[in-house]
């Protein structure tokens, strides 16, 4: 489970000791799939993501780990 130490910008509160580089993958997982998917971008400057499995708009966006604790996958 993440903690306030994983998702702060550790660099800036000199707390490099905690800082993990593979934690801060961004993922994407679809609430209708129940699983981490791709997705398509339809507008590059906007924040709606598209599951491109089932093409629906119900995603969320997070670390890989964080994704996996909060849904349980």
């Amino acid at each position: 489970m993440s903690t306030y130490w994983d998702l702060v910008n550790i660099e800036e509160f000199d707390k490099k000791e905690y800082f993990k580089e593979d934690r801060w993958e961004v993922s994407f997982y679809c609430k209708d799939c129940k699983t981490l998917v791709e997705t398509e971008r339809p507008n590059p400057n906007g924040y709606i993501f598209i599951c491109k499995k089932c093409k629906w708009k119900n995603i969320a966006i997070w670390t890989k780990e964080w994704l996996k604790s909060n849904y349980k996958l």
